[in-house]
């Protein structure tokens, strides 16, 4: 490995792969294990580790259990001996102080003497983090320390830091999508429905644009009372509220999944509504483009209801199949996936660990499968649009922000010509190409 990276301390009794995933999700190179157990080869890798140049920090997170651990003072001692700055993250609502206070009064000889030590580590002046700081976002105190210590996120120096549908074309290629998953969509939803008793059931739209897809999904299903949509483009709700002003079954909100305060906020709004949980939520390509989809996730626990489903649709580039020409078309998709790090472009193969990881049961993932074979040149032009086109737009909007950037505009000029390639050999009569989207079903 030739990146920079933080270490993130082996030795852990508490449950810290939350927190893990939020680094990586950040962008952070980081190297943790959390199966090696204590002993010579844990002694010699964590030695191994912090010694080297690219080491860049020591990041331990502090509980009652990790203050009276050896191993943890171990790690703080080589932190100290190879000169590697180091923080602590504290996971329980107490501060450190309180926490080695608890030690000292309550510990044995040994447990007082190994947490005395670690608090040796970390004086007034040394920095800890709070766990509801442990944010991303810019200026944030976890962000402040990397940069400090020269770490900062993998993310490339030129991309589009979040998904808009402002990018010219790409409304008109998300009504185009949509009406392409109609049946699939509703599938899922019947499949979701069928499994939640009662009526005037509650929905949540999640990332819905100007309300499209919410309206079009949800409005002659009688059951359900109540359609909610929210979306971080301010434009989209306006439009939304505009279209279907006269629909009180329908109401949209200017709202951030990503944002700190996104459950306080959703609840305010569920309160405005007089409802107080959701009993459906659906994302369709929305958690692909999120900064941290897995804390989304997670955080939808505190609003969905007992019986409560999520209905998750998404897209995978590795389920991309064409022929002949495939080569051409997998480098467009791996050349413009390095810049369009907005999306992540095959989150439908990760659908099901990650439900399955942040505790949620009985998930059933479909599968819808579109091909070339048999279709009418217009309907060749959708899938090719669908699958393809987009990148330029996504790469042409990324340069308008970066507009003295060489790599960028070489970038463009040769997917200008590699489309057109591709194109030509798309509409030809022994093309063959099929895409694969997902869509996963699960209850809390």
């Amino acid at each position: 490995m030739s990146e920079n990276y933080i270490f993130i301390s082996y030795s852990h009794k508490n449950e810290i792969s939350y927190y893990v995933n939020l680094l990586q999700g950040a962008g952070y190179n980081i190297i943790y294990d959390n199966s090696i157990s204590f002993g010579e080869e844990w002694d010699l890798k964590v030695r191994k580790q912090l010694s080297s140049a690219r080491c860049k920090g020591l990041l331990l997170f502090l509980t009652e259990d990790s203050a009276i651990s050896s191993p943890i003072l171990t790690e703080l001692e080589y932190a100290k001996k190879y000169n590697k700055p180091y923080a602590a993250v504290v996971l329980t609502n107490d501060t450190p102080t309180k926490i080695f206070q608890h030690w000292h009064k309550h510990g044995d000889e040994n447990e007082r003497f190994i947490s005395q030590e670690i608090a040796n580590y970390f004086p007034k002046n040394q920095l800890y983090i709070d766990r509801n700081s442990f944010s991303f976002e810019q200026g944030s105190k976890i962000v402040h320390t990397f940069k400090e210590w020269g770490m900062e996120s993998a993310d490339s120096d030129f991309t589009a830091s979040t998904y808009t549908s402002d990018i010219s074309g790409e409304k008109e290629r998300l009504v185009r999508q949509a009406n392409g998953y109609v049946e699939f969509d509703a599938e899922a939803i019947n499949i979701a429905l069928d499994s939640i008793d009662g009526d005037n059931l509650v929905v949540l739209d999640l990332g819905c644009s100007n309300g499209f897809v919410t309206y079009s999904r949800f409005n002659n299903i009688s059951r359900i009372s109540k359609v909610i949509g929210i979306d971080y483009n301010e434009k989209d709700i306006e439009e939304a509220n505009n279209e279907y002003a006269g629909n009180s079954k329908f109401s949209f909100y200017h709202l951030n999944i990503d944002d700190r305060e996104f459950i306080p906020r959703l609840k305010e709004i569920l309160s405005r509504n007089n409802v107080s949980s959701i009993d459906l939520v659906l994302g369709t390509f929305i958690f692909q483009h999120l900064k941290n989809p897995k804390l989304a996730l997670l955080k939808l626990f505190d609003v969905l209801s007992p019986q409560g489903k999520v209905i998750i649709r998404e897209s995978d580039d590795g389920c991309k199949i064409g022929y002949p020409n495939d080569e051409l078309m997998l480098e467009i998709i791996n050349r413009t996936n390095k810049f369009i790090k907005s999306s992540d472009r095959c989150y439908g193969r990760k659908l099901y660990s990650v439900l399955n990881e942040l505790g949620y049961e009985n998930i059933k993932v479909l599968y819808s499968t579109n091909d070339t074979i048999g279709k009418s040149r217009k309907e060749k032009e959708w899938l090719f649009n669908m699958g393809f086109s987009f990148r330029l737009n996504r790469l042409q909007s990324i340069y308008a922000e970066n507009p003295n950037n060489i790599i960028l505009r070489e970038e463009i000029e040769w997917l200008q010509k590699a489309l057109e390639k591709l194109k030509e050999t798309f509409f030809s009569y022994n093309s063959y190409y099929v895409v694969t989207a997902f869509i996963a079903i699960a209850s809390v």
